[in-house]
């Protein structure tokens, strides 16, 4: 019998930039049921050109753990339609998201949502909960 040495190994990290965006569909699955499958399907995924894909060893319906200072989430790895900028990745404004979001607005008051900083790494872990991210 062997030892699965694989689950003692971190996976490599590497750095990436978020922009979030919306989305009428994510919209629309939000008002009709915040906790349903359709709204976290839709929020709950990085978006990746094909090229950092390959680089970083990710497969379309992969997870990723995303972590920075503000936070980690795992999301599902979603392919984009047209090629990006390398290390640059998309995801729905979101709790998700909003999760990495920095609350230093550097005097303007607006936080940042177009350029979070975070590394990214391919995980087996499930998808994190809406439940966890949200305060009640």
């Amino acid at each position: 019998m062997g030892i699965d040495v694989g689950k003692f190994l971190k996976a490599p990290e590497y750095d990436i930039r978020i922009t979030t965006y919306r989305d009428i569909f994510q919209i629309e699955a939000l008002e009709q049921d915040r906790f349903g499958e359709e709204y976290k399907k839709l929020s709950a995924a990085v978006m990746m050109g094909k090229s950092d894909m390959d680089k970083m060893g990710f497969k379309a319906g992969d997870r990723a753990r995303l972590t920075n200072n503000n936070g980690s989430i795992v999301v599902e790895v979603r392919a984009t339609r047209r090629e990006e900028p390398g290390g640059i990745v998309f995801m729905m404004n979101s709790p998700w998201s909003n999760s990495l979001v920095s609350d230093d607005t550097r005097g303007n008051g607006i936080p940042e949502f177009k350029n979070i900083s975070c590394r990214i790494s391919l995980t087996k872990e499930d998808i994190t909960p809406l439940e966890k991210l949200i305060a009640f």
